[in-house]
């Protein structure tokens, strides 16, 4: 692709800044003009009550799963804090190529991954089915506020299931002037959101004409669930990626948004 081929498209980027940096370099590859306005600060939980009781016995669990990338950060941050190895002995599941990804990076074994991004797909896989799970011990890493449809359906088939927050969430305390001007001086062409947190929180930093602003432009999301908090707020359809990844949202962009200039 001509590294001129999104030449002029200008996408607002809230993803957090430790994850960022691979979204907006191809954007930039593609010759577009990215926006980097992070709208989630990913910090330590603030509850450690489950990690100092899961802790000693990480090798007694059947499974670990990790429902984000930075359900991996945040467990890996515990890890160096108590001094403690990867365990060698559970199963490692993630939802999604991404945080497989991620995971892959710590851990010399094979990841149980669905194809997609959903619980949905990974509660299908055979390894999940009841007669294989139940009694299995099952620690599930996750943010402070995770969903609670993989935890509650692994229980009802008779799985031992532990919530591990590992991350906190927050909005950060920027200057949100710097898209609200953009915003007013048409210098936007697409926003990007990558959860729900993401879009939630940049409404909430910016003044009613700027939300009204916000609302006329495609917004790309990563996922349905980020598609529903959008529409929950009465805003139009979103453009969901076709997959929850940076090539996804790329996609999506090059197909709605930014689209290719012709060969010259």
């Amino acid at each position: 692709m001509s590294d001129a081929a999104w030449s002029g498209c200008r996408i607002l980027v809230t993803r957090p800044a430790h994850q960022a940096g691979d979204l907006l370099a191809a954007i930039r590859d593609r010759g577009g003009e990215p926006l980097a306005f992070p709208t989630i600060e990913i910090g330590p939980p603030g509850d450690r009550s489950v990690w100092d009781r899961v802790s000693p016995d990480l090798e007694g669990f059947h499974w670990l799963f990790f429902a984000s990338a930075n359900a991996v950060w945040g467990f890996a941050r515990l890890l160096g804090e108590a001094g403690l190895p990867w365990p060698a002995t559970p199963g490692y599941a993630a939802i999604g190529r991404k945080t497989a990804g991620v995971l892959q990076r710590h851990v010399d074994a094979a990841i149980l991954t669905p194809e997609d991004f959903r619980s949905e797909s990974f509660l299908a896989m055979a390894e999940m089915a009841p007669a294989r799970i139940s009694g299995a011990r099952v620690l599930i890493v996750r943010g402070e506020e995770g969903r609670e449809l993989l935890p509650t359906t692994l229980e009802e088939r008779g799985a031992r299931v532990e919530r591990l927050p590992a991350y906190t969430r927050k909005c950060p305390e920027t200057d949100p002037a710097p898209v609200a001007a953009a915003l007013a001086e048409g210098r936007l062409d697409a926003a990007v959101f990558t959860s729900p947190e993401t879009f939630t929180n940049l409404l909430a930093m910016l003044d009613e004409a700027a939300r009204r602003r916000l609302a006329a432009l495609p917004l790309v999301v990563i996922s349905p669930v980020t598609a529903s908090a959008i529409r929950e707020r009465g805003l139009p359809e979103p453009v969901v990626a076709p997959e929850a990844s940076d090539e996804g949202l790329l996609r999506a962009l090059e197909e709605r948004v930014c689209k290719p200039r012709p060969e010259q």
